[in-house]
């Protein structure tokens, strides 16, 4: 019964687990990850009070999951340079808008890749599981401005790292629809 209701619940919420971890980890871990975090979340199941909130509570625990896995604790392989995969090719046009070339896709998820991990978590959060700044916060444990203020820094540095790469209409795009959303 209580396997059930933990399904029932956790169930929509997967593909977003996956690319999180895709996101913070690369795509060679990010299913090994987002496995992890299933696991996690099946044995501290208990210690959740608000069923509303197991979409947060889960990717709370995505993020610690990849925290450690990025610190060495888990998984040893990290191909930044794989294809990406059908469902990431239109996680991100659907979150830059238009329709990116693969190239254009693989050079926003390198640069954000080589991001430092408190601003990478906040991109992940927004454009992969598309939180807004105080779900982000309530996951992070952090006040929303700090959230809003780590994605504006993110953001820049993203541009800047694509400025040195070519095209940066992608991320013009999405910064675009941050200065202008509450996100």
């Amino acid at each position: 019964m209580e396997y059930e209701r933990f399904s029932q619940l956790v169930a929509p919420h997967i593909a977003t687990l996956a690319r999180v971890a895709a996101a913070l980890v690369g795509l060679a871990d990010a299913e090994d990850a987002a496995q992890e975090a299933m696991l996690r979340a099946w044995q501290h199941w208990p210690s959740l009070r608000d069923e509303e909130a197991v979409r947060a509570w889960l990717l709370r625990i995505t993020v610690n999951v990849c925290h450690n896995w990025r610190a060495g604790h888990f998984g040893t392989t990290r191909r930044l340079n794989a294809p990406l995969d059908r469902e990431l090719h239109d996680t991100a046009r659907d979150q830059f808008g238009g329709e990116p070339h693969n190239a254009e896709a693989l050079d926003v998820r390198q640069a954000v890749a080589t991001l430092p991990e408190d601003l990478r978590r906040v991109v992940a959060l927004r454009f992969y599981a598309g939180m807004n700044s105080t779900e982000i916060g309530e996951a992070l444990e952090m006040p929303a401005a700090t959230v809003r203020t780590r994605l504006r820094r993110a953001l820049e540095l993203l541009r800047e790292r694509l400025a040195h790469g070519g095209d940066t209409g992608m991320v013009s795009k999405v910064a675009h629809r941050e200065d202008l959303s509450d996100g």
